[in-house]
């Protein structure tokens, strides 16, 4: 299934309803397209896997109509490239701590002049062509996305957004609560503020602003606060919350006799 590229997606300003994934499994990533999401983020910070397991579950996700991005494990070039030349559509870079990680980051996801990405058009994104008109290709269709998740990164949130050619924050409120203090506590008002500042440093230079949202009501929260890119969950709290509403539907009334 075609999609537009990432990056013109993102200037529209839909919004779009994403969901982790740590389960390295192609019938998962099916399942999260037959659900309805509209992208998958491939997770290979916190799973158990590499990029070399991105091939497959890249061409699950665009074979279902999803958009898929992978949160890489750092903001280490190499990283970023093997997602990129895996076939993602973005990538979500974690742990940004200060502006020229944040810089060498976007510059490792563009090929010049527009950064310094390893230049190879024989790769899975560029359909093992050679063409290359895919090097400007690619500048223009993929998607950078900075994670802001510390006091590094918020300290230099207002320079950051601003660097050429990077298209959004995505903010993680579960590292932020610990880097304020309040530990787990996503809700807590220190780190909304925190949240706050982002989207509006997004909101005043155009970019994309992006979450991780535990549920389904704080997704719509932060939607209406400006937010158009939301990570809802992770595969493996979904499914165990699935399974778990099986079990305890077929065992409620155990015992009482049929009608």
């Amino acid at each position: 299934m075609s999609l537009p590229a990432l990056r013109e997606r993102l200037k529209s300003g839909v919004p779009l309803v994403a969901t982790f994934s740590i389960i390295p499994s192609v019938e998962v990533v099916e399942l999260i397209g037959l659900a309805g999401f509209d992208a998958v983020i491939l997770d290979i910070e916190h799973g158990a896997h590499g990029s070399e397991a991105l091939g497959p579950l890249i061409l699950a996700a665009r074979a279902r109509g999803l958009y898929p991005l992978v949160r890489v494990r750092s903001s280490e070039p190499t990283e970023i490239a093997a997602a990129l030349d895996a076939g993602a559509a973005g990538v979500i870079v974690p742990q940004i701590g200060s502006l020229a990680e944040a810089e060498k980051a976007v510059r490792a996801a563009r090929f010049a002049p527009d950064g310094n990405r390893g230049a190879n058009p024989f790769v899975r994104a560029a359909d093992y062509s050679g063409r290359l008109e895919w090097f400007a290709q690619a500048n223009r269709d993929v998607a950078v996305l900075l994670m802001i998740e510390g006091q590094g990164g918020l300290a230099d949130a207002e320079q950051i957004v601003k660097l050429p050619h990077l298209d959004g924050i995505f903010i993680g409120p579960m590292d932020l609560s610990h880097a304020l203090g309040v530990p787990g506590e996503m809700a807590h008002p220190e780190v909304v503020s925190a949240i706050r500042l982002v989207i509006a440093a997004c909101k005043a230079e155009g970019i994309t602003a992006g979450i991780f949202a535990g549920t389904p009501e704080a997704a719509k929260r932060w939607f209406g606060e400006g937010v158009s890119l939301a990570g809802v969950g992770v595969d493996t709290g979904h499914l165990l919350a699935a399974l778990r509403g099986v079990v305890a539907a077929t065992k409620a009334g155990q015992g009482r006799p049929l009608p």
